[in-house]
């Protein structure tokens, strides 16, 4: 026993041994690499200090120099490579590797080194050596030669300018083909919106010029509707003018008195020579010229009247007074209270106007709104026709002058209350009101984010690490790549030919405990790839914003169908996905997960790509303040749901919805809506989005009720244009049951409690790992495995002035049946509510029967000391109540609510009144 022991010592000892000496070979070996490092980054230092001037000495000049005369205007490249150099072996040890992306790099530099000569340096002075340091240096020069000798210098110079280009595409991996697609797609989009632009101006300038000339036209026929040549009541009020001029002594010429005209279209003077004998009036403008005076010359009289002046005044005196006497007649000086002034336009012809008018002109003329007969004249004509001064006879109206003499002339009154009835006036303006088109929200209203920034340092960090991990299991593995996103990376390994899979899968927590990682998720393998991916969480998350996803040519360039922007995937590239293709999208994860900004950016997106008439919205919000910020948007068919007995009703409307739109199809002969909408365009169907913020509430309310009509819709909505997303932060079997879960096939998954729920949902593990805020698992139909998604964040102020912005556009124009049929529905149980809960005992026998389990009439006549009769009939109402099952002979009844459902449904005012 005693040399076993020592034998043991011995062995324990020469191990002991030779990890020394091996601890002594590697720290001897990198401190060899930290002096070389050091060394090298001395001689970059000195040749870039005699870059910029500072005097070196020998040394220092010829290390200059090299770099110098070696690239020319790029030495200070080459320098700052060799710095890097070294710092690669003073930092990690290792010298730098040859990748083909850093050759291709260095052929790039070399090109753009011979361009220099090849431009600025004529043929056969390309390695003259005064020229070196200011040119390309000896590589660019002998570049530069061989190519001139080869293609010649124009030749040379193309194939430098190309070759440098490809080496660019290389580096960058930008395809140049793409980017002249995605130019042209753009240039494309933007000629299509100006196209639709144009042509709603277009279609409303059309609009307004037909308007404008219907109404100029009716105004003309208005106008032109009364002929006072034809008219018999002109004769007779001519006839009495005449008679009262007779009666006054005045002659008169009734024979040659004209009445086809009131004021002549020959100009008019202010000053008349008077003749000494009054001549008779022989037309309508001499009549209202004599009466004016007459008028005036009697109001002047009564005036010397009242002042004891017995002179009298005739019609002869009226020039003798200045304007200041004449103003006092305000009995007879009349001011309409609106003056609309018209001017016919010179090269506008009404083809309605009468043959007998054509010859004649029409002058300018001034409708007066008055409820009395007058004259269609104007002031200033008959004020300038009147001898004396044309001032004194202004004040004088026409219109005042003939109806002192009763004569009933018709006025132009009617013109202006047709006018009214065709156009609505404001402000003494005629406005007409016009739908404006629906213009999309910018997308200049979201935040922008800050842009990626890649830390290639933790990365190769990281993946060093996932190899010496493995190789410390004895498992031989490779990391081939690793793609970083907005908050995990991913590292995809290539495992050596005889590894399991199952031996990396189950060394999870190992990873994640020497990565000190919270939780790493593993996809085994990588579909389409024969590589094992570990998604490990950045450091230094990156918030990915609504904007950033939805400025994207894949949303901006969708046609049909609704658009919606979820996020950015692993690789950082926006996902856009349809949701009329899902069709229905189920949403689950725990609370601060990101489900609610999830629907809320679902939301936003068909605000900023689709129309009001192309898509309609039913929210449905049990916790009344997260959807409620949309009441009023032109989308909604209805106003937020938050009342739970209202939501069925709104989802029984849904599946009548459904068979309506069904019957419409059959009778058109179409199968869905798409061809519907094509044949029918000015009938065309809306789509319909029907989205519920928490399904479980929903399912506590009226589990049957609401599981009906999800199942139908989910079965058959799809081809009638309806879609449903479903939410909830409990993803259990009780919310979604299997008929829902079967017939909605899209799932996004946020961060869950439980590998349980994670397998309700997505029928697979996986959620429970997810980091939180907004990280998911989206599952599109048809997909295998489901694709990890940094979903889009918008904030709430984000979306206040996105629904300002919508709101302004159009009023919300509400369907009346959904409201009807949802107010219906709580008329309806209120009115039964009432009436159940006349018996004072029901609540304690519901009480009774949920502690017992079971619903007894007899059990409830022993406790309650109560008759066979009302016992049934408390049973009974339970049953309608759906608190307990039918009868099922000599079984119990099933119990179909918990205490809780029961209590908050039907109890809860009772509760709160205890």
């Amino acid at each position: 026993m005693a040399e076993e022991k020592t034998s043991t010592k011995k062995r324990n000892t020469r191990r002991k041994r030779t990890s020394t000496k091996q601890q002594t070979k590697s720290q001897g070996f990198s401190l060899r690499s930290e002096v070389k490092g050091l060394i090298v980054i001395a001689f970059a230092v000195i040749s870039l200090l005699g870059f910029f001037g500072f005097e070196l000495g020998l040394v220092g000049q010829i290390l200059t120099g090299i770099f110098r005369y070696g690239f020319g205007l790029g030495g200070i490249i080459p320098c700052l490579g060799v710095f890097w150099i070294g710092w690669r072996l003073l930092y990690k040890g290792t010298f730098i590797s040859v990748t083909k992306r850093g050759v291709v790099m260095t052929l790039f530099f070399l090109f753009l080194l011979a361009l220099v000569p090849l431009w600025r340096v004529p043929e056969g002075q390309e390695l003259i050596t005064t020229q070196l340091a200011d040119q390309g240096g000896v590589v660019g020069g002998a570049i530069a030669t061989f190519l001139r000798t080869l293609l010649g210098e124009l030749g040379a110079i193309i194939l430098d300018v190309f070759l440098l280009l490809a080496f660019g595409i290389l580096i960058t991996r930008l395809s140049l083909r793409s980017g002249l697609q995605k130019a042209a797609d753009k240039t494309q989009v933007g000629l299509d919106v100006a196209k639709e632009v144009a042509a709603e101006k277009v279609a409303v300038a059309k609009e307004v010029f037909e308007d404008w000339n219907e109404q100029r036209k009716e105004a003309a026929e208005q106008r032109k509707a009364y002929n006072r040549e034809k008219d018999t009541r002109f004769a007779d009020a001519a006839d009495q003018a005449l008679d009262t001029l007779e009666k006054r002594g005045i002659t008169t010429d009734r024979d040659n008195f004209e009445t086809s005209a009131v004021v002549d279209n020959e100009p008019m003077v202010d000053t008349v020579t008077t003749v000494e004998a009054p001549k008779a009036p022989t037309s309508w403008k001499e009549l209202a010229e004599i009466e004016a005076r007459n008028r005036a010359a009697e109001q002047l009289a009564n005036i010397s009247e009242d002042a004891g002046d017995a002179k009298s005044y005739d019609a002869d005196d009226f020039d003798q007074f200045s304007d200041a006497s004449r103003s006092t007649g305000d009995d007879y000086v009349y001011t309409p209270d609106e003056d609309y002034t018209y001017t016919p336009d010179e090269g506008y012809t009404d083809e309605s106007e009468s043959v007998e008018n054509n010859h004649e002109e029409q002058p300018e003329f001034t409708y007066q709104n008055t409820t009395i007969g007058s004259l269609e004249t104007n002031h200033a004509a008959i004020a300038s026709a009147v001898p004396g001064t044309g001032a004194a006879a202004s004040s004088v109206s026409a219109g005042a002058g003939i109806s002192g003499m009763s004569l009933q002339v018709p006025s132009t009154i009617s013109t202006t209350e047709d006018t009214a009835q065709v156009a609505v006036s404001k402000d003494g303006q005629i406005h007409r009101t016009y739908d404006r088109p629906y213009h999309f929200p910018s997308l200049d209203i979201l935040a922008k984010g800050k842009g990626s920034q890649s830390n290639g340092e933790e990365v190769a960090q990281n993946a060093m690490m996932l190899e010496n991990v493995l190789s410390n299991f004895g498992i031989t593995a490779k990391v081939v790549n690793a793609t970083q996103g907005p908050t995990v990376t991913r590292y995809e390994i290539e495992p050596a030919p005889g590894v399991k899979v199952s031996r990396i899968v189950n060394l999870t927590d190992d990873i994640a405990l020497n990565l000190a990682a919270q939780h790493i998720r593993m996809e085994a393998p990588i579909p389409g790839k024969s590589a094992i991916g570990i998604e490990v969480p950045n450091k230094t998350t990156e918030a990915v914003h609504l904007r950033d996803v939805l400025d994207c040519s894949d949303f901006k360039d969708a046609r049909g169908g609704i658009p919606v922007g979820l996020g950015k995937d692993i690789a950082g590239k926006p996902v856009i996905t349809d949701l009329a293709k899902m069709p229905h999208l189920l949403v689950a994860g725990t609370t601060g997960s990101g489900k609610s900004v999830c629907v809320n950016t679902l939301i936003s997106s068909i605000l900023f790509s689709r129309k009001p008439e192309e898509v309609k919205l039913l929210l449905i919000d049990p916790k009344m303040v997260e959807l409620s910020i949309y009441n009023g948007i032109p989308h909604l068919m209805a106003p937020v749901v938050t009342d739970m007995k209202k939501a069925a009703a709104v989802l029984r409307w849904a599946v009548r919805e459904m068979e309506a739109r069904y019957k419409a199809f059959a009778a058109s002969g179409k199968r869905d809506i798409k061809s519907y909408n094509e044949a029918h365009p000015k009938a065309a169907m809306p789509l319909i989005v029907l989205i519920i913020d928490e399904l479980a509430d929903l399912m506590m309310t009226a589990p049957d009720d609401i599981e009906e009509s999800i199942s139908r819709l989910a079965q058959m909505a799809r081809a009638a244009g309806i879609h449903m997303v479903l939410a909830t932060q409990r993803p259990s079997v009780n919310v979604i049951t299997g008929s829902i879960k079967a017939n909605v096939p899209s799932r996004i998954s946020f961060a869950v409690g439980s590998q349980i729920d994670s397998r309700t949902i997505l029928d697979m593990a996986g959620a429970e790992k997810l980091l939180g805020k907004g990280d998911m698992l989206f599952a599109p139909i048809g997909a295998n495995k489901p694709i990890r998604v940094q979903g889009a964040f918008i904030s709430d102020d984000e979306v206040e002035h996105l629904v300002e912005f919508v709101k302004a556009q159009r009023e919300p124009e509400y369907d009346d049946t959904v409201t009807q049929e949802a107010e219906k529905e709580t008329e309806k149980e209120s009115s039964e509510e009432n009436d159940i809960y006349r018996d004072e005992l029901l609540e304690r026998a519901v009480n009774l029967v949920m502690e017992s389990g079971q619903a007894s009439v007899s059990m409830l006549q022993r406790r309650f000391r109560i008759g066979y009769t009302r016992a049934a009939r408390l049973v009974d109402t339970m049953e309608d109540l759906k608190i307990v099952g039918p009868s099922m002979g000599s079984k119990a009844r099933e119990i179909l609510m918990s205490p809780e459902q029961a209590k908050a449904r039907y109890f809860a005012d009772s509760n709160d009144e205890q």
